[in-house]
Parts: C-alpha cells; sequence; structure tokens
C-alpha cells in the first residue's frame, strides 16, 4: 500500500511499458503482414476461385487486420498512459528526495 511517505514504485510500471511496446509492435507487424496477404490473395486469386468459403476467408483477412490495427492503436494509448504514469511518479520520487 503506498501512503503520503512511501514514494510509489516505477519498476513494474516501467516493465509493463516496455512488455506493451513489444506487444505493439508486434501487433503492427501482425496486421501489415496480412494487409498484404488479403492484398495478394485479393488480386492473385481468380474470381471464380474466390467464391463462397475461399471468397469469404480473404474477406476475413481484411477485418482481421482491421481488428489488430485497432488494437495497436489501443496498445499505442496504453503506452502513452503509462509513459505519463512513470514520468509523474519519477517526478513525485524526486521532489520526495529533495524535501
Amino acid at each position: 500500500m503506498v501512503n503520503a511517505q512511501t514514494p510509489p514504485k516505477v519498476e513494474p510500471l516501467a516493465d509493463a511499458l516496455e512488455d506493451t511496446k513489444q506487444a505493439t509492435e508486434s501487433v503492427k507487424e501482425a496486421a501489415e503482414d496480412l494487409a498484404v496477404i488479403h492484398a495478394v490473395l485479393n488480386s492473385e486469386l481468380p474470381a471464380e476461385v474466390r467464391q463462397g468459403d475461399a471468397g469469404a476467408a480473404v474477406d476475413q483477412t481484411k477485418s482481421v487486420e482491421k481488428q489488430l490495427g485497432e488494437s495497436a492503436e489501443l496498445l499505442d494509448q496504453a503506452t502513452d498512459k503509462l509513459e505519463r504514469e512513470i514520468k509523474k511518479r519519477k517526478a513525485s520520487a524526486k521532489r520526495r528526495k529533495t524535501k
């Protein structure tokens, strides 16, 4: 429990920040890879092949790519929040040391 005398810990947040940054990059890379896959499938498969399940699969790649992009945006927002909180806690700890 953090009270007025105990400075809040930064290390767990710094670890979470690093994990969030890595996850964000992984999700962005997956979204980009999937966008390429979708483009290739959409342009290279003949129209008669893109019927039924095959067509649905091609369409699904676009949908999943969009979901990954949205997830990457959320992770970017979480990263920003963590960075702000870490700066805030470091500033608070620095103020406490100077008192």
